[in-house]
């Protein structure tokens, strides 16, 4: 279990496979930006948590769409997708989003795509390892709400994603520390 939601997230030598902070801030911005009807859309799709906690949030009749670059995460995000049985609301797209993204493993074939082409919608969650800034700067689609990771240690530190956030016309309205030293934190944003 990661955060309420049944995966197998566990790497070699992990003394346990139930991690209930699992992505808190993450999950915690997600759970307060996502609602009934919304269109969700997550670049980075990791183990498939947010994934999961998006497909509930946003009800039985809509679908979230998941970008994942790395081969291997992708087979794991549709492993808990299947886990929690919301397989047919989330949309999973083998894609590298950004210029230049750092991926967990191979990207193994991944589709590459533009951060204008990522689709409209009405929350954006980036878990994306360093190119949330290139993504936020660059897209096209205008969510009402972004939830983004960030990753210092890529060159992504927390002041330049607040810095683009606000450019782009968002307010922060939450952030949270997660490992300061490597410059992640999570930002919660508002148009």
């Amino acid at each position: 279990m990661c955060n309420g939601v049944v995966a197998r997230a566990v790497r070699l030598l992990d003394a346990t496979d139930v991690i209930p902070d699992y992505e808190d801030a993450l999950i915690d911005g997600l759970r307060a930006t996502a609602g009934q009807g919304d269109d969700v859309v997550i670049v980075g799709g990791g183990y498939g948590v947010s994934s999961v906690v998006a497909a509930e949030c946003v009800g039985e009749n809509e679908t979230v769409s998941t970008f994942e670059g790395s081969a291997e995460q992708v087979g794991l995000v549709e492993e808990t997708l299947d886990l929690n049985g919301v397989t047919e609301r989330v949309d999973v797209e083998h894609a590298a989003v950004g210029s230049d993204p750092n991926l967990y493993s191979d990207a193994g074939g991944a589709q590459a795509v533009a951060p204008t082409d990522l689709p409209d919608c009405d929350v954006l969650v980036l878990d994306c390892e360093g190119a949330e800034e290139e993504i936020l700067r660059k897209m096209s689609a205008k969510p009402e709400s972004v939830v983004v990771e960030t990753h210092g240690q890529y060159g992504t530190p927390p002041a330049t994603v607040r810095d683009t956030l606000t450019d782009r016309g968002y307010g922060v309205t939450r952030e949270t520390e997660m490992e300061p030293q490597l410059g992640m934190w999570v930002l919660v944003a508002q148009r």
